[in-house]
């Protein structure tokens, strides 16, 4: 089973979500009538628009609920056929499967709430055993684990980012999905420079404490206004669960870094030149937003 097919030349450093990056330009191309050097400094490091592109279109979907839930649909279908190929289920665990288990859990938050939750969740190791029990008889035990790992982490993350989106508003939601990108630039561009001491070494080499520490704060304070200014929180309630949603950011990049590292792959696909795959780019938010619409909850309940 060869995991390191995906790592390409076009890689990305797993640093921020939409961040397009910076770029060093030396100094003997810096001469401003070598353009065609810039060009190809640029194109050989396509980051920076691939990374403007992927802020464009979140920002035009999330003009109202129904495209941002169709741009949740397209995240859920890619991320679903990168997790397919990452473990390469083959007819083991058909891709249709997978397919249901980030989508049923979206939907049924979006149109019908929390409450019929448990629903997807309970019918897909239904399915899973019947179609296995049924038409497999080798191979099975080895992929289960990670299939059901896709259906709690990725179909209950994208489910509560849907459940935000249709419970609050579009706006809500872009901006929390925006306060973590800015705690992943700060993080990136603070740690690159400054950073000294490593976060998670073992997980990811380049994270440092330095850099998750300014991430916390750059995250910290745009979530705190996003949170006094749309839900029931006072200043200090809203700064506490701001830190805790941006902390949890960090834990999904790294639980996501962990996976990856486990079968020895730097990215989860090529699709986003520069920037990895779809669940590179979702990773912090499918443990973020969960904390999220906990806090919501919880706060109908008082």
């Amino acid at each position: 089973m060869n995991y390191l097919r995906f790592n390409h030349k076009q890689q990305s450093d797993n640093e921020g979500t939409f961040w397009p990056g910076y770029i060093e330009i030396p100094e003997e191309i810096q001469d401003d009538d070598s353009e065609e050097n810039l060009n190809t400094n640029f194109s050989s490091n396509p980051r920076v628009y691939t990374g403007l592109g992927l802020l464009l279109i979140v920002v035009l979907f999330f003009l109202n609920k129904n495209s941002a839930f169709i741009l949740l649909v397209v995240v859920g279908l890619i991320a679903s056929k990168e997790w397919f190929d990452i473990f390469e289920y083959g007819i083991v665990i058909p891709y249709p499967l997978l397919i249901y288990a980030a989508l049923a859990p979206l939907v049924i938050t979006f149109f019908y709430g929390l409450d019929n939750l448990h629903i997807p969740l309970f019918i897909f190791p239904i399915g899973v055993i019947v179609y296995t029990g049924t038409f497999i008889s080798y191979g099975i035990y080895d992929k289960f684990g990670s299939s059901f790992l896709f259906l709690i982490w990725f179909g209950t993350g994208l489910a509560c980012i849907g459940y935000t989106l249709s419970n609050i508003s579009p706006t809500f939601t872009l901006l929390a999905l925006i306060s973590i990108s800015l705690s992943d630039i700060a993080a990136y561009e603070f740690g690159r420079r400054f950073g000294k001491r490593k976060l998670a070494e073992s997980i990811s080499p380049n994270k440092t404490i330095e850099g998750f520490l300014m991430g916390l704060l750059a995250g910290g304070i745009s979530m705190t206004f996003v949170l006094s200014n749309y839900l029931d929180l006072s200043i200090t309630q809203s700064i506490i669960v701001a830190l805790m949603f941006v902390s949890f950011g960090t834990i999904g990049d790294l639980f996501e870094s962990r996976i990856k590292r486990s079968v020895e792959i730097k990215d989860s696909s090529s699709l986003l030149p520069g920037h990895g795959g779809v669940l590179d780019r979702i990773d912090s938010q499918l443990i973020s937003f969960p904390l999220l619409v906990f806090v919501i909850e919880f706060l109908d309940l008082i």
